[in-house]
C-alpha cells in the first residue's frame, strides 16, 4: 500500500517545479494566454493536455486548477544505516550482520574477493530499490543462482535504519521456500512500535531516482561510458527537471500529431503536383494554382473534383464528336427520287411543249369569241367557221393541251421538290470545327465536307450523282473524326478521374490541416516556450552541482594536469548530451578526449557524489562498492580526502577488496572505522573489527587447511595463494611505511612496488630496498621464512604435505617480517 504522505513526498519536487513554471509563464508578456494554459496542462498530464488542446471548451475547474499555485509537501525524513543483515543470499549462508554506526563518519568494509562483502552491498541495493545493478540488462544466468547453496530454505535481508523523526526502522526482504526467481520476494518496512507496511511508505521512490545513494563498480564504469542521452537523463533527474522533460515530451507528441495533417497534406500535394502539371486540362491548371499557395482556396478546388468532362474539353472535340453524316439509304432514296422526277419532267416536256400551251390559249380565246358572238367566220384565217361543231372539237383539243400542261407542271414541281430535298440534306450536314492541333483527322473531314456541299450547276442528274459519290468519303471521314474526338474526350476523362480522386484526398487532408492549424500554432508556441525556459532552468540548477564536482575532482586528480571546467546540458530529444569541458595545461578541450581510464573513473565519482549527497536527499548515507579497483595510485590519497570531508556531515560506507584504501587510512591515521569481512567454509561469513590483513588471510588459510570437506585440489591452490598474499601484504606495510618516512610520494612508492613483480622481490623491498642480496640473509634467519617463501612461490605447483604446518610457518614468517617496521 502507499500512504498519502508518500504521495505528497513524491509530489513535492513536482509541485515546486510547477509553481516555478507558472510564475515564469505569468511574467512572460509575450506568451499568449492560450499557450500558457497549454504549458501548464502539459506539466500536469496527458489527460489535461488533451482537454486543453481538444475541440471543446476547457472546463473552468481545470483552468482554475492549472493556474493556481500548488502547495508543496515536506521532504521525506532523513535516515542513517544501522545494520545490514543477510541470510541465504548470494555468497552468504548462515545469517551475517554488518553493524554500522548511525550518524556521520567513514566506515570501510574490507574483504577479499569472494568474502561476501559485495553480497552485503547487493542486499542493501535490493532492499532499497528492488533491483540489482549487476544483473540489470544482463542474461538471466546472472541472477538465477541468487540463493546460497550452503543453507536451507531461509533467505532474507534486513536493513536497519535510524530514521529522523521515527527512530528505529527495518526494511525486510523475504523469499518463500519455493521461490525461484530473485524478484519473487516480499519487501516490507516496519517502524518501531508499528505494523509492517509497504516500503513505499518511506516516500523514497523519487529520491532513489534523483539522489541514488548507492554506487557499485559496474555503475561507476557506466556513468560516463553509457550513451550521451542516458547520462543527460541521469543529471536531468537530479536537477528535478524530469517533470519538465516529461511535459516537453508529452507536448512534443501532441505537436507531432497536430503536424501530421499538414504533413499528410504536403505529401499528397507533392505527389499530386507533377500529375497536374502533366495534364493539358484547364481543371488541372486551376487546381495547380491553388496547390502552390500557402493557404489554398479549397472552395475553388472542390467543384473541379465533380465537374463533368464537357466543361474541360475543347469545343472542337465536342463538335467533332457530335458530327453526323446522312444515312446512305436515305440519301439513295432522295437521289433516286430526284433522278425519277427529272426523267418524268423530260418525258412531259417532250409530250407538251410551249407551242401547245400557246395553242391552248388561242383556243380558249376562240371559244370565248364564239361564246360572245355565236357562229362566225374564223377571225384569224377567214376560211373556217366558228360554229358549235368547231367548239366541241376545240374544247376537246383544249382539254388535251391543258392536261399535258398540267402534267408538265406537276413534273417540274416534283423535280423541284426532289432537288430541294437533296439540297436540304447538304445544308443540314454540320461543318467540322475549323482547326484543332489534337484532331489529326480533321483535315480529311474538312476536305470531305467541302467537297460534299459543293453543288454542281449542270442539272439534277449531276446533283444526284455528286451527292451519291461524295457521301461515302464524307461518312468515312466523319466517322474517323468522331472516333478520334471520342477517344480524346475519354482519355481526358479517364486522366482527370484518377487525378480527381487524389485531388479529393488532398482537399480532405488540407481541410484537416486547416482545422488543426490554430491548435498547432498554440501548441507550437507552448513547446518552444517550454524548451527555451527548460534550457535556462537546467543551467541555473546545474551550476552548484558543477561547482561541487569541480571541488571533488580537484581533490581526486592529484598530479593530473587535467582541470575540470564547465558542466552543462545541451540539446534535446535524440541530440541531448552532457558537455564536460576540461583545461589541460591552459588549453580548453573536451574532458572525454584527454582523460585516462583512471581519470574517467575519478571523474565519474566527481559527477556521482554531488548527486548522491544533495541537500534535498533523504539519504544521510552514501555507499560505494569497490570504487578504487581501477583507480590510479595517485588518486587514492585524494579519494580518501574526499571521503573524509564527506563523512563530516554524512555516513559514508565503502566496500573494498583492495587493501590500498585501508592501508592509506592506517598510514595517514585518517578518521575511519575499518571492518573486515571473512568468509569461512560453507559460506559462513564473519564480520570483525579490523585486524592485520595478513592475520585475516592466514585465518582463512587455516580454516581451509583444517576443513576435511574442502577438496585437496582446492587446498593445493588456496592455501599457498593465501600465504603468498599474507606475506606480500606485510611486505607492503613494511616497505610503504619506510618509504613514506623517507619523504617519498605515494605515486613513487606505488611505482617502486609495482616494478617488483615477484613475491621474493617484494619481500626484498621490505627487508632492504637498497640491497638485492639481503633477502638471502633474511631467509637464512629461520626455517619458517624459507618454507613460507617456497610455498608462496612454488607451493601451488610443487604440492604441500602438511597444510596446517604451512600456515603455522607463514604466521611466523609474517610476524618476523612485520618486526622490521619497529
Amino acid at each position: 500500500m502507499t500512504t498519502s504522505s508518500a504521495d505528497e513526498a513524491d509530489a513535492g519536487p513536482d509541485a515546486r517545479l510547477k509553481n516555478y513554471v507558472l510564475a515564469r509563464a505569468d511574467e512572460d508578456a509575450a506568451l499568449s494566454e492560450e499557450a500558457r494554459l497549454v504549458v501548464l496542462a502539459a506539466m500536469e498530464g496527458a489527460d489535461d493536455l488533451a482537454e486543453v488542446l481538444g475541440e471543446g471548451a476547457t472546463r473552468t475547474e481545470l483552468v482554475t486548477a492549472l493556474t493556481t499555485p500548488t502547495s508543496t509537501a515536506a521532504e521525506p525524513a532523513g535516515a542513517y544505516l544501522t545494520s545490514i543483515s543477510v541470510a541465504g543470499f548470494r555468497g552468504i549462508g548462515p545469517q551475517a550482520t554488518l553493524p554500522l554506526r548511525p550518524g556521520p563518519g567513514l566506515t570501510v568494509v574490507a574483504g577479499r574477493n569472494g568474502s561476501g562483502k559485495s553480497t552485503l552491498a547487493e542486499a542493501l541495493e535490493l532492499a532499497l530499490t528492488g533491483t540489482n545493478s549487476r544483473w540489470k540488462n544482463k542474461p538471466a544466468i546472472w541472477s538465477q543462482d541468487w540463493r546460497n547453496l550452503h543453507v536451507g530454505d531461509t533467505s532474507q535481508i534486513r536493513v536497519g535504519l535510524a530514521e529522523e523523526g521515527a527512530g528505529t526502522t527495518v526494511i525486510g526482504v523475504d523469499w518463500s521456500v519455493g521461490a525461484i526467481a530473485v524478484d519473487e520476494c516480499t519487501t516490507w518496512v516496519q517502524r518501531a512500535g508499528k505494523k509492517q507496511e509497504n516500503v513505499a511508505t518511506l516516500g523514497w521512490d523519487s529520491a532513489l531516482e534523483m539522489y541514488r545513494p548507492l554506487l557499485s563498480y559496474d555503475e561507476l564504469s557506466g556513468i560516463l561510458e553509457g550513451s550521451p542521452s542516458a547520462f543527460y537523463d541521469q543529471l536531468y533527474k537530479l536537477l528535478g527537471l524530469e517533470q519538465l522533460n516529461d511535459a516537453i515530451t508529452r507536448l512534443d507528441s501532441e505537436v507531432k500529431q497536430l503536424r501530421q495533417p499538414a504533413y499528410e497534406a504536403r505529401k499528397a500535394r507533392d505527389a499530386l503536383k507533377p500529375k497536374l502539371e502533366s495534364l493539358a486540362d484547364p481543371r488541372a491548371a486551376t487546381a495547380l494554382s491553388q496547390l502552390k499557395k500557402t493557404k489554398p482556396d479549397l472552395d475553388a478546388v472542390r467543384p473541379l473534383i465533380t465537374d463533368g468532362t464537357q466543361s474541360a474539353v475543347p469545343q472542337a472535340w465536342i463538335r467533332a464528336e457530335r458530327l453526323s453524316a446522312p444515312e446512305s439509304e436515305d440519301i439513295a432514296l432522295k437521289c433516286e427520287a430526284l433522278r425519277s422526277a427529272a426523267d418524268n419532267q423530260r418525258q412531259e416536256m417532250q409530250r407538251s411543249d410551249a407551242l401547245a400551251a400557246e395553242r391552248a390559249k388561242l383556243l380558249e380565246m376562240g371559244l370565248d369569241f364564239h361564246g360572245h358572238f355565236g357562229d362566225q367566220k374564223c377571225p384569224v384565217c377567214g376560211h373556217g367557221t366558228l360554229d358549235d361543231t368547231w367548239a366541241v372539237a376545240a374544247r376537246a383539243a383544249l382539254e388535251q393541251d391543258q392536261e399535258a400542261a398540267r402534267a408538265l407542271t406537276a413534273a417540274r414541281a416534283a423535280v423541284e421538290q426532289a432537288r430541294s430535298s437533296v439540297l436540304n440534306v447538304l445544308r443540314d450536314v454540320a461543318a467540322p470545327p475549323p482547326t484543332d492541333p489534337d484532331l489529326t483527322t480533321l483535315g480529311v473531314a474538312r476536305a470531305a465536307y467541302d467537297a460534299f456541299i459543293k453543288v454542281p450547276d449542270d442539272g439534277e442528274a449531276a446533283l444526284a450523282e455528286h451527292v451519291s459519290e461524295k457521301l461515302g468519303p464524307l461518312r468515312e471521314a466523319y466517322a474517323n473524326l468522331r472516333g478520334e474526338a471520342a477517344q480524346l474526350i475519354q482519355e481526358r476523362a479517364d486522366a482527370w478521374g484518377a487525378v480527381a480522386v487524389e485531388l479529393a484526398e488532398w482537399v480532405g487532408k488540407a481541410e484537416k490541416a486547416a482545422e488543426a492549424a490554430p491548435t498547432l500554432k498554440m501548441a507550437d508556441e507552448a513547446i518552444k516556450w517550454l524548451q527555451r525556459n527548460a534550457g535556462e532552468l537546467r543551467n541555473e540548477r546545474i551550476t552548484p552541482l558543477a561547482e561541487e564536482a569541480k571541488r571533488i575532482w580537484g581533490a581526486l586528480r592529484q598530479e593530473s594536469n587535467v582541470e575540470l571546467g564547465e558542466i552543462r546540458l545541451e540539446g534535446q530529444k535524440t541530440s541531448r548530451r552532457v558537455v564536460l569541458k576540461a583545461e589541460v595545461d591552459g588549453s580548453d578541450t573536451d574532458a572525454f578526449g584527454v582523460m585516462s581510464q583512471g581519470e574517467l573513473q575519478a571523474l565519474s565519482l566527481a559527477i556521482f557524489i554531488p548527486r548522491a549527497t544533495s541537500s534535498s536527499s533523504p539519504f544521510r548515507f552514501l555507499v560505494l562498492d569497490d570504487p578504487i579497483q581501477a583507480m590510479d595510485p595517485s588518486k587514492i590519497d585524494g579519494f580518501l580526502e574526499v571521503l573524509v570531508r564527506l563523512a563530516e556531515a554524512r555516513q559514508v560506507i565503502v566496500f573494498t577488496h583492495d587493501d590500498r584504501l585501508p592501508s592509506v587510512i592506517r598510514s595517514t591515521r585518517a578518521p575511519a572505522h575499518i571492518i573486515e569481512i571473512v568468509r569461512g567454509p560453507n559460506s559462513v561469513v564473519s564480520v570483525v573489527d579490523s585486524t592485520r590483513p595478513a592475520d585475516r588471510l592466514l585465518d582463512d588459510a587455516y580454516a581451509i587447511a583444517i576443513d576435511d570437506a574442502v577438496p585437496v585440489d582446492v587446498k593445493r591452490k588456496a592455501v599457498p595463494m593465501l600465504c603468498r598474499e599474507a606475506l606480500e601484504v606485510v611486505a607492503w606495510d613494511v616497505f610503504s611505511a619506510r618509504h613514506f618516512a623517507k619523504g617519498h610520494s605515494r605515486v613513487n612508492t606505488e611505482e617502486v612496488w609495482g616494478a617488483a613483480t615477484t613475491t621474493r622481490q617484494r619481500v626484498g623491498l621490505a627487508v632492504d630496498p637498497s640491497d638485492d642480496a639481503v633477502i638471502d640473509r633474511w631467509l637464512s634467519g629461520g626455517s619458517a621464512r624459507r618454507a613460507t617463501m617456497a610455498v608462496a612461490t612454488k607451493g601451488a605447483h610443487a604440492g604441500v604435505d602438511d597444510y596446517v604446518d604451512v600456515v603455522r610457518c607463514a604466521r611466523l614468517a609474517t610476524a618476523d617480517l612485520a618486526k622490521l617496521t619497529r
